[in-house]
């Protein structure tokens, strides 16, 4: 009864291995560990290319968010710098605090939308010396009334910090009132030479 057993088990082997050799000869080869077929070969030339184009594209498309991202939370632009020295001088005149009361919020627009009330509307202009300065327009709310408010700055070249060249709060209500936080300074007039 052994031997028999014994043959059996020759010739299911030999079965066995005459498939495998059969599938092998058909397409690649059988992996016994993963009980998966493996191709000759895996991928074409092209195929890999393409593969790694798809891949590089991605890691672009990552890293440009990453970098958009990064810029937005670290860098503040400068209608931004120019706005939070606004609302620190604005903070600090006494006129705007009787006027609009405390505490004093500023925002970009009047809007329900809040990406639109965190947008300051700007522009940039060249003075007459070539320098770069900032326009700024905003709206500022206190306990008491709100004001539109018109600011234009600029970097000083030697100490690095913001020039206010004007800063007016036209405040709203029936009384409107102008209160120039920041007077406008007065051009200097250029000399021509006849």
């Amino acid at each position: 009864s052994s031997s028999s057993s014994s043959s059996k088990n020759k010739k299911q082997a030999s079965e066995t291995s005459d498939a495998v050799q059969q599938r092998d000869e058909r397409s690649g080869r059988y992996d016994e560990i993963t009980d998966k077929w493996i191709p000759e070969k895996p991928v074409s030339v092209i195929e890999g290319a393409s593969y790694g184009v798809v891949g590089l594209l991605g890691l672009g498309v990552a890293a440009a968010a990453v970098w958009f991202g990064a810029n937005e939370l670290l860098v503040t632009p400068r209608e931004q710098k120019v706005f939070n020295a606004a609302m620190t001088k604005l903070e600090d005149d006494p006129r705007i605090r009787i006027s609009l009361g405390a505490p004093l919020t500023g925002y970009g627009s009047e809007s329900r939308s809040r990406s639109a009330r965190h947008r300051i509307a700007h522009q940039i202009v060249i003075d007459g010396r070539g320098r770069e300065r900032v326009r700024v327009q905003f709206y500022a709310r206190g306990a008491r009334g709100s004001a539109t408010v018109h600011a234009e700055a600029g970097t000083n070249a030697e100490t690095g910090e913001l020039e206010f060249s004007y800063i007016i709060a036209d405040v709203a209500g029936a009384h409107g009132t102008r209160i120039q936080v920041v007077s406008p300074q007065q051009q200097p007039q250029r000399l021509v030479a006849l």
